[in-house]
C-alpha cells in the first residue's frame, strides 16, 4: 500500500514539473519574434534575390525572426526580415512570412 502511495505521489509530482517547464518554454516562444512561411521561398545571404541562396523554407515552417530591413523592392515592397538558422543570418522577403508580434529593426 505504503509503495503505492509513493509511486502515486512521485508521479503527481513529475507531472507538476512538465507543466511549469511548458509553461516556462511557453512564455519563452511568446517572447521571441517567431514567423511563419506563407508559401514556399527561399533564403537569401542579403536581403536581395541578387545574392546568394541559402536554403528552400517550405509553407507552414517556423523561423525565428530577428530583425526587419530595406532591400531589394519586390512586388512594391522593400522590406525583408532577418531570420536565424544553422548558417547564420539569412533574410527573406516580407510577402513570403507572417510575423508577430513585430520584429525591430536592423
Amino acid at each position: 500500500m505504503n509503495k503505492r502511495i509513493a509511486v502515486a505521489a512521485t508521479g503527481g509530482l513529475a507531472v507538476l514539473g512538465l507543466v511549469g517547464i511548458a509553461g516556462v518554454a511557453g512564455a519563452e516562444e511568446h517572447a521571441d519574434p517567431t514567423g511563419l512561411v506563407l508559401t514556399p521561398t527561399t533564403s537569401y545571404s542579403t536581403p536581395s534575390t541578387q545574392s546568394a541562396p541559402i536554403r528552400k523554407l517550405a509553407p507552414g515552417s517556423g523561423v525565428h525572426t530577428i530583425c526587419h530591413t530595406e532591400g531589394q523592392t519586390l512586388t512594391g515592397n522593400p522590406n525583408w526580415f532577418r531570420i536565424s538558422g544553422s548558417h547564420g543570418s539569412e533574410y527573406v522577403h516580407r510577402s513570403v512570412i507572417s510575423v508577430a508580434p513585430v520584429s525591430p529593426h536592423c
